[in-house]
């Protein structure tokens, strides 16, 4: 007997969580949209260091041929790289939780929150092309975030 994959509408809907009494359900279901709210966040903080690692000199120097791998050693750079890991046992932790369309989605906030860090923090200018489009994003976003079933 050979099976059959069976269309998406004849699979029987599995519940993602066991439990949905009350407010557990809510909690849980905007558990891994925060988790990928902080990762996007932990990977802003991530761009400001590398990029605070890549113009500060670093403590030593290497000779010519490797010189490009003396950024490694800022001590900013290092904090950086340690930001990007815990961004991303984030995501992993957030990625069997959600759907990937929408993680992904949503981890476009990065593309918002590393311009307004660069303003915040490393005093950059966003030129108002980059801003429309900033809101675009926000929009999109948003309407990611509220879609989710």
């Amino acid at each position: 007997m050979a099976k059959t994959l069976k269309s998406v509408s004849e699979r029987p809907r599995v519940k993602p969580y066991p439990s949905e009494e009350g407010g557990r359900f809510i909690t849980r279901q905007w558990f891994p949209i925060g988790l990928v709210l902080l990762n996007a966040l932990l990977s802003t903080v991530a761009e400001v260091l590398l990029k605070i690692g890549a113009t500060h000199p670093p403590a030593f120097t290497l000779p010519e041929p490797l010189g490009f791998v003396s950024a490694v050693f800022s001590f900013w750079v290092g904090v950086g790289i340690i930001a990007y890991l815990g961004s991303l046992s984030l995501w992993l932790v957030a990625l069997p939780r959600l759907p990937l369309h929408l993680a992904y989605g949503l981890s476009s906030t990065v593309h918002l929150l590393v311009p307004l860090a660069c303003w915040l923090v490393l005093h950059e200018t966003i030129p108002m092309g980059r801003l429309l489009g900033m809101l675009f994003i926000l929009a999109g976003t948003l309407l990611l975030g509220f879609s989710h079933e």
